[in-house]
């Protein structure tokens, strides 16, 4: 690993990440309108969880955006959970709460793949294996958003790789309780209509949010694109009865179009050792 500086504060990212760390090493920044954004809809005090934390890109603005309330990450690699944490210290953030765990539907365990951390590739993308998978890797646990027996919540961020709808299942009584803003990523084509099914049963308006990697104002000030064409696909969803809400249409779950190419399930499959 190691460290860049960057627009919230000096980071300490793995040198083979082809996507966030090379962001945050070549733009001071990661995907930059996704904080944006979620900094509009928190407040000091907010309850926060972020599944799928990685390296804490997003997690270190958004935990100052909602001090002094509670920030749950959770990120289950355990190279990049130890990164996370050194971001936090870093950066003096002391109201996160970093969980090396999977988000799922209910507790158990899961495979983490033995991925080659020295070989470049997205870190980002690596999905867990179910925990009698014969692929190389180590057990970490699996628990739910609902097991964290939350009062209050603002924010549910999601971004798990694949496993969104288990983790919003396992979210479903949080949710019911809370009604929090959800953002969740909705990129897999195998799932896409799922997510989108899921979040609309629990009582939710949503919206496309397609923020790309690369930003023209980037805090390091470069005009070279070399993410061109690479864009998220998230969902952002207010519950029915809370106002508010993008000025665009919001998404007919009947009837949607994805705003960019979904990736197909197997391109999850990461780089491993052995």
């Amino acid at each position: 690993m190691k460290q860049v500086e960057t627009r919230h504060g000096p980071m300490w990212v793995l040198e083979g990440d082809a996507y966030v760390g090379r962001s945050l090493e070549l733009y001071g920044e990661c995907s930059e309108r996704e904080v944006e954004l979620l900094g509009q809809i928190l407040k000091p005090g907010a309850v926060v969880v972020e599944a799928g934390a990685n390296i804490g890109a997003h997690t270190v603005p958004l935990a100052r955006a909602c001090a002094p309330g509670r920030l749950y990450a959770f990120e289950p690699q355990q190279p990049v959970f130890q990164a996370l944490c050194a971001n936090l210290v870093a950066n003096g953030i002391t109201n996160v709460t970093a969980l090396p765990e999977a988000c799922g539907e209910a507790e158990g365990r899961v495979r983490m793949p033995a991925i080659d951390y020295g070989a470049p590739q997205n870190f980002g993308s690596v999905a867990v294996l179910d925990a009698d998978s014969p692929m190389p890797g180590h057990e970490v646990r699996l628990t739910t958003i609902d097991g964290l027996n939350l009062a209050a919540c603002r924010l549910i961020k999601i971004d798990v790789e694949g496993s969104e709808p288990r983790a919003l299942r396992g979210a479903a009584e949080t949710i019911r309780r809370c009604r929090p803003v959800l953002y969740v990523e909705n990129l897999v084509a195998e799932q896409q209509q799922e997510v989108i099914s899921l979040i609309d049963g629990f009582g939710y308006r949503q919206w496309w949010h397609a923020p790309p990697l690369y930003a023209p104002d980037n805090w390091a000030g470069r005009s070279e694109n070399v993410f061109e064409g690479i864009v998220s696909a998230n969902i952002l969803a207010i519950h029915r009865d809370t106002p508010g809400g993008p000025p665009a249409p919001a998404i007919d779950p009947d009837n949607w179009k994805s705003p960019v190419p979904p990736i197909p399930r197997a391109s999850l499959a990461p780089r491993v050792r052995g």
